[in-house]
């Protein structure tokens, strides 16, 4: 073998040793077992660093088989073998594929770490509310909110109002847990590469609790409290100068009071979030809603000017005078007149009736108790009846509403359902008059002027229940002349009692009256005791000849005044 090898390469590099010279032992019987004819390639070449990187790199199936180290030169086994060199060029010329393996592997070890880090830590860039939870553990970031609630105090100022509300004051609190809890459910440590990254805001999870009643009233105390020392805003007005009785457009006041609800909603909403602050803002200073450029108050305080322009002077109608009664004029019109949402002058019923009951009270007599002092010196009081003075009071304010309306000058008589004959003096709304004194039993007769006109003896109804003269002031309502009186009527048509008179005159609807008493003996007139004996079923009996006295007297109209 060693000259067959020599032969074959002496041609090709003279200047390259003998294979036999380099390996001396491959000289000897070197064949490893198992292989036949082993020879090398012509252009393989060992150097020493070959030799020692492929010592141990002898395949030991279906190949070559491990040999002793002193089986080969220098005591270290070649790296021949086909597949030995493949696996080493392909080392050699595929570095980048050792890097991607170092890569991978280095890459892998990082996400498992990070995985493990985001399963009980924040990422970074997170926030909730206030609070920077950057790579925070969440036991950490429960601490810090539960740190913050306990010293956490809500600052609101803006507009001149500051005022400071704790969390005891707010009654705000706030559950860390539960706030953690939720933020944490938005993490997905799996996938912590990507959102390492991004920015976090989880502060719609930062929901504290807050008892609105409480935060309401200490913020509107404070409120209150500055309110107290700021001038309130006013809107612009037409109002109505007494002194020049006409009406003109107010300008607006701009003032700096607060409204205490549009503070308190923002310091519900800063102290739910937990916000250290809060600015009070500009809408929250109450400001006029009606402006003096409005047009419509212009256009309504001439309308009112021409309603106020109203000048009358209300008269009760007496027969054929009048008298005076009060006067109509700016001055009152102008308690009557409001605006409407178009600030167009409109009557206030409401104040409208309340004048008119006020005056129809100082009018009306009918029924009220008068005292005066008949013609022959004897004052006497008395109640009840149906004569005297009584107020229409939707027609008087009907008749007022039209004269203002029109700018009527002038009289307004005043509007009434009853009338009285005369005011004489206090106490007296009448004029002539008849009086049934019932202690003396004699009946008067007296002029306007107080003057006696005539007089008679009387029987009045018998002191019981059923036939007693009614007492009060009554007015006389016909003259009939005869007249059949009768009584109830009894279960077979006829009645219990009938009287023929000839001088009738009903001042009791048309059951009492005076009236001529022919069967009554003369003596019994004058005798004040004669009622009780003699008396009649409550009318007011005369002598015959002093009936038609009166009866051609008294007219329709007059009061009778009865009394004790």
């Amino acid at each position: 073998m060693e000259g067959k090898h020599a032969s074959q390469h002496s041609n090709r590099n003279s200047a390259r040793p003998a294979r036999s010279a380099a390996f001396p032992n491959l000289d000897e019987t070197s064949v490893m077992p198992g292989v036949k004819n082993a020879r090398m390639s012509d252009d393989f070449d060992l150097g020493a660093q070959n030799v020692r990187a492929m010592r141990h790199a002898v395949p030991q199936r279906g190949g070559w088989n491990a040999q002793p180290a002193g089986s080969y030169p220098g005591g270290k086994a070649p790296m021949g073998t086909p597949g030995s060199q493949k696996a080493s060029r392909g080392l050699k010329r595929n570095p980048v594929a050792i890097v991607a393996i170092v890569l991978v592997a280095l890459l892998l070890v990082v996400y498992i770490a990070g995985a493990i880090m985001f399963s009980t830590h924040f990422y970074p860039h997170t926030t909730i509310g206030k609070f920077d939870v950057s790579m925070a553990s969440f036991d950490d970031a429960a601490a810090q909110i539960d740190s913050a609630e306990k010293s956490y105090a809500l600052a609101i100022s803006g507009e001149g109002f500051k005022a400071n509300v704790t969390a005891a004051e707010g009654g705000m609190q706030i559950d860390s847990a539960k706030v953690i809890a939720a933020a944490k459910a938005d993490m997905n440590p799996a996938l912590w590469f990507v959102n390492a990254w991004r920015s976090h805001d989880e502060s719609e999870h930062l929901a504290a609790s807050a008892d609105s009643t409480a935060l309401r009233q200490t913020v509107t105390a404070a409120v209150d409290e500055f309110n107290a020392t700021q001038t309130a805003s006013q809107d612009a007005a037409i109002v109505y100068d007494a002194a020049k009785r006409t009406y003109a457009v107010q300008p607006e006041v701009n003032g700096g009071q607060l409204d205490a609800e549009t503070i308190v909603q923002q310091a519900i909403t800063a102290m739910l979030g937990m916000q250290d602050s809060v600015t009070v803002p500009e809408e929250a200073v109450i400001k006029p809603q009606v402006l003096s450029s409005d047009a419509r108050l212009v256009s309504g305080a001439e309308a009112a000017n021409k309603m106020v322009a109203c000048d009358v002077t209300l008269v009760a109608q007496i027969s054929n005078s009048t008298k005076e009664i009060t006067e109509v004029n700016g001055d009152n019109i102008s308690q009557w007149i409001t605006f409407d949402e178009n600030y167009a002058p409109v009557f206030d019923e409401t104040a409208m009736g309340t004048w008119a009951n006020s005056l129809a009270s100082s009018l009306n007599t009918v029924g009220t108790t008068r005292t005066f002092t008949r013609g022959d010196g004897k004052q006497v009081s008395v109640s009840g009846g149906d004569y005297g003075w009584a107020v229409d009071s939707s027609s008087l304010i009907s008749a007022v509403e039209n004269a203002i309306s029109s700018g009527t000058q002038g009289q307004v008589a005043v509007q009434c359902s009853q009338t009285g004959n005369g005011f004489t003096s206090n106490g007296m709304d009448w004029g002539a008059y008849c009086d049934v004194d019932l202690t003396e039993q004699h009946a008067r007769y007296y002029d306007a002027s107080g003057n006696l006109l005539w007089e008679s003896g009387i029987v009045s109804g018998k002191p019981d229940d059923e036939n007693a003269t009614p007492t009060g002031i009554y007015y006389l309502k016909t003259h009939q002349s005869p007249s059949m009186l009768r009584g109830p009527k009894k279960d077979n048509g006829e009645y219990e009692w009938e009287s023929e008179v000839q001088y009738w005159m009903p001042f009791v609807g048309n059951l009492v009256g005076l009236h001529d008493a022919s069967w009554q003996p003369s003596s019994v007139f004058g005798d004040p005791e004669a009622y009780k004996t003699y008396g009649s079923h409550g009318c007011v009996n005369l002598p015959t000849d002093k009936a038609a006295e009166i009866y051609g007297i008294i007219q329709n109209g007059d009061p009778v005044i009865v009394h004790w």
